[in-house]
């Protein structure tokens, strides 16, 4: 039995997906309106019910896919997540791949090439695309086209200014006291800021958000 998560804001769109696996081995663990609800749910199960994979649109409200994906794949390295969307373009297909996802379909896909596709990640390690996009990534990387450094920015994480400051701060390895100092603010501040960076980032460890940092050239 494989078990597989479903993020999508529309409700009609999770309903189909959910119908195309159908009948299979495979089962929805739950389903998640943006990337936020999705890492609520997973705080709020335990370790061993985690879905093995996740069906992740791309465009939603509060926490859109990539960024979601960016900080799932630190936090939670066993999940696999393939993106599941209505988008072609080329930026879209580099910033996904960047970010983690182990596999990019097209909504429009027949259930059984998504099914296929859940199996193939699970039992193969693979790296499975609709076919017109893994045409369209052959085609960009035969005309040596190469992504930008960036998948997401702290704002895409809704991190205000002063946030953004004393992330870049905790990655150089400061403590809270001492980034008190630096910034002329109180350490309860900065620790209020702090617990407010974990959350919105969805990491519990220092050295997830300097992964994460790193990851996406923010320093």
């Amino acid at each position: 039995m494989i078990k597989v998560a479903i993020v999508d804001d529309n409700a009609l769109n999770r309903n189909t997906i959910r119908e195309k696996i159908t009948n299979t081995n495979i089962v929805v663990d739950f389903e998640a309106r943006n990337g936020d609800d999705f890492f609520g749910q997973l705080e709020r199960i335990p370790a061993a019910d985690y879905p093995q994979v996740v069906l992740m649109d791309l465009e939603m409200p509060v926490l859109d896919g990539i960024a979601a994906i960016s900080s799932a794949v630190i936090r939670y390295p066993g999940i696999k997540f393939i993106v599941l969307t209505i988008f072609e373009d080329n930026e879209k297909i580099f910033e996904a791949i960047k970010a983690g996802a182990s596999g990019y379909l097209l909504k429009e896909d027949k259930g059984v090439n998504i099914i296929e596709a859940i199996r193939n990640v699970v039992e193969h390690d693979g790296i499975p695309m609709s076919p017109a996009i893994a045409r369209r990534a052959m085609k960009l990387l035969s005309d040596g086209v190469q992504p930008e450094q960036a998948v997401q920015t702290p704002k895409d994480y809704q991190l205000s200014d002063r946030e953004t400051e004393i992330l870049t701060e905790i990655v150089k390895g400061l403590s809270p006291v001492q980034i008190a100092e630096r910034l002329f603010i109180s350490p309860n501040t900065v620790r209020t800021h702090v617990n407010n960076i974990y959350k919105k980032l969805h990491l519990n460890s220092r050295s997830q958000i300097i992964n994460l940092a790193y990851k996406n050239k923010w320093i």
